[in-house]
């Protein structure tokens, strides 16, 4: 009896071991990366780096953050998009990710059909900030100094992103025309508008908040729909302009082909992640909100994005300037 007991065992060992989706428990077995197409000190980096300490403590493997900053996040995206499904690999996007697709023909990836969608991590308003030399201290009065000063104010944007769309939704909007300095990421653009190199940029407010806090950069106006209670006192677009808001998302991705368990798993872990207090409280202070997802409802939200980042596209002309310089 002994004996057949034993058999009973190593036999039902075995066959979990081969069950569907046995490797659930096993995952992850190693350390994971997180692909972040952008340069470090950027909205994206931040947001991975804070996702990956507290995955890293659940799941008790390290979470790195591997930085491929190039082509508006193109590089890390093809990095995914090459990369094993086995979860290990995973990718941080954001809206410039699907501003840039939204105006490129040449790009040999499709946002949705040729990735998993795991989970929308965080969401929040922009930021129109300026720097300080700018004799201007509302959106008002900048809407008034560019129109009386045509092409002379220096726009940085993150070159075919999300941001760059929202800039010229802004000036369209406003009846104003600057002159657009485009860049690889939001790290190097907030550093020259600190610098006074340019003069003003639209970005996440998480990115913005110590530069505004320590008077490196001027707020001028937040692009959600009401104001951020951390700011109070800064007004919205839209209190100038009626509808006009900027907004942008947060997300993680995997490579297309992975099984349906472990996009559960690692969507679950997602989702309790992001109740964390301390990096709800993290998120909040960034001007961020967790929110947290089905890969199903990430992939509407994916598709969404970039049918609405198409029509801005050619209602502002940006694809099409984008093409004239090729």
């Amino acid at each position: 009896m002994k004996l057949l007991a034993s058999l009973s065992v190593g036999i039902w060992s075995v066959l979990l071991t081969f069950a569907p989706g046995a490797h659930a428990s096993q995952f992850p077995a190693r350390p994971v990366t997180f692909i972040v197409g952008y340069a470090p000190g950027g909205g994206t980096d931040i947001v991975a780096r804070s996702v990956a300490d507290v995955l890293s403590r659940k799941w008790g493997q390290q979470v790195i953050v591997r930085n491929r900053p190039g082509g508006t996040g193109v590089i890390g995206i093809r990095d995914l998009k090459a990369a094993a499904p086995d979860g290990y690999t995973l990718g941080i996007w954001t809206d410039s990710d699907v501003g840039n697709a939204a105006v490129r023909d040449d790009l040999d990836y499709d946002l949705v059909k040729d990735f998993d969608h795991i989970s929308q991590l965080a969401a929040g308003g922009t930021v129109l900030v300026v720097n300080p030399s700018l004799p201007v201290k509302s959106f008002s009065e900048f809407v008034t100094y560019a129109k009386q000063n045509p092409g002379k104010v220096n726009f940085a944007v993150v070159a075919g992103g999300g941001m760059h769309l929202d800039s010229l939704r802004i000036e369209a909007a406003a009846g104003i025309k600057n002159a657009i300095i485009g860049y690889a990421s939001t790290g190097p653009a907030l550093t020259d508008v600190v610098a006074g190199h340019s003069d003003a940029l639209v970005l996440p407010l998480g990115a913005a908040l110590p530069f505004i806090k320590s008077h490196g950069v001027r707020i001028l106006a937040v692009g959600s729909a009401k104001r951020w209670p951390g700011l109070p006192d800064v007004p919205t677009l839209s209190e100038s302009i009626p509808g006009l808001e900027s907004t942008f998302f947060y997300g993680v991705v995997g490579p297309k082909g992975m099984p349906e368990q472990l996009k559960t798993e690692i969507n679950a872990a997602v989702q309790e992640v992001l109740q964390d207090p301390a990096l709800g409280s993290k998120f909040e202070s960034m001007g961020f909100i967790p929110t947290g997802n089905s890969p199903s409802e990430f992939k509407e939200v994916i598709a969404a994005k970039l049918n609405a980042s198409r029509i801005a596209a050619e209602q502002t002309g940006l694809k099409q300037s984008l093409q004239q310089k090729k």
